[in-house]
């Protein structure tokens, strides 16, 4: 039985115990559980990713066929050495084909979930605390220390010192997700490329008051009812070359952050105070567009949407070919929809 906090959670992987076959890395941050299920997978692997190694799949199927998972788990590579099974829950129901492997566990096959957030008491999050060789991994939101540190580590691989009050001003505006906040600092590393030290002149230029994008747009629009801009932003996204993938895991991102500040307001808590407890920092402009977002969605509107949109970035990932289709019928859906967000 292994339990690992969110702070712990980077040493755990550094170290990723050899004795343990099954992880479940569950929270609220979705840019951080992505990142430390592949992490996992990867270390599970000697950092060897050849797609022969590693099989994905979603919960939908495995909730449709437990015995999928089974086949996939005890099966025999054909040139041998270890695999890695990585599941994107989707909140589907994965005990019964997870229980027949905890009292059977594979020989050499790591199998690692990837889920939102979990309550206490949660099946699956209570099957992987207590199977003896399982560990139940949680992702939050940065605290302070860590999302300095995570500054300071990203500017030191650039070779770029970062001044004091650019470093503090930068972590005041990032941290509500991983994912959000890598790609921030990956841009302003690239904008001080060819200098030695970020500035904060720096971060005030390309983080605190960037215009948004095209895809922060299209986001924005989608879920506060705006058909007819979503439309429009839309085609000129994907006739720029958005990414369709791109696009759904971030509005996944978002519905999930706005389901969290929603949990939060539902116990009486005011926009700002929600903002606090689940740790946003946004430019105020961004801020302002999210408090709209917060009030025209409720937590159960957002509950029942929710899957349907983490299906259908699956399907985005499965079929890229679709992907500007399918991209773009979810935003529809959310565009049209978010209106009735209380119904």
């Amino acid at each position: 039985m292994t339990i690992v906090s969110s702070s712990a959670a980077d040493g755990f992987i550094q170290r990723l115990p050899k004795d343990l076959r099954f992880y479940l890395v569950h929270g609220a941050d979705e840019g951080l559980t992505h990142e430390r299920s592949k992490a996992i997978v990867g270390k599970a692997l000697d950092g060897d990713m050849d797609p022969l190694r590693v099989v994905r799949l979603e919960g939908e199927a495995i909730a449709r066929d437990p015995g999928v998972l089974a086949d996939e788990a005890y099966a025999i590579p054909i040139f041998g050495g270890s695999r890695a099974i990585w599941i994107d829950a989707q909140g589907r129901d994965l005990m019964p084909a997870l229980e027949p492997l905890f009292k059977r566990p594979p020989g050499d096959c790591t199998i690692v979930v990837k889920a939102g957030q979990l309550k206490k008491g949660a099946p699956l999050r209570s099957a992987f605390e207590k199977a003896p060789n399982a560990a139940s991994v949680e992702c939050y939101s940065d605290e302070a220390k860590a999302l300095l540190q995570l500054i300071d580590a990203e500017a030191a691989a650039a070779k770029l010192a970062i001044a004091p009050d650019a470093r503090s001003a930068l972590a005041d505006l990032l941290g509500a997700d991983r994912q959000t906040t890598r790609g921030e600092i990956a841009k302003l590393v690239l904008y001080a490329r060819g200098r030695t030290r970020i500035e904060i002149a720096d971060v005030e230029a390309i983080v605190a008051d960037a215009a948004p994008s095209a895809l922060d747009e299209l986001v924005d629009q989608a879920l506060i009812g705006d058909l007819k801009r979503a439309a429009a932003t839309a085609t000129r996204y994907f006739s720029e070359g958005g990414d369709g993938d791109l696009m759904m895991i971030r509005l996944v991102q978002r519905l999930t952050l706005i389901h969290r500040l929603r949990l939060e307001m539902d116990q009486g808590r005011s926009f700002d105070a929600a903002c606090q407890a689940v740790f946003v920092r946004l430019p105020a402009s961004a801020m302002r567009m999210l408090a709209v977002q917060a009030e025209r969605w409720t937590s159960d509107s957002i509950a029942r949407r929710l899957p349907l949109i983490r299906a259908a970035s699956a399907r985005v990932r499965a079929e890229p070919r679709l992907a500007e289709i399918l991209a773009t019928r979810a935003i529809w859906s959310l565009a049209s929809r978010s209106g009735a967000g209380r119904g």
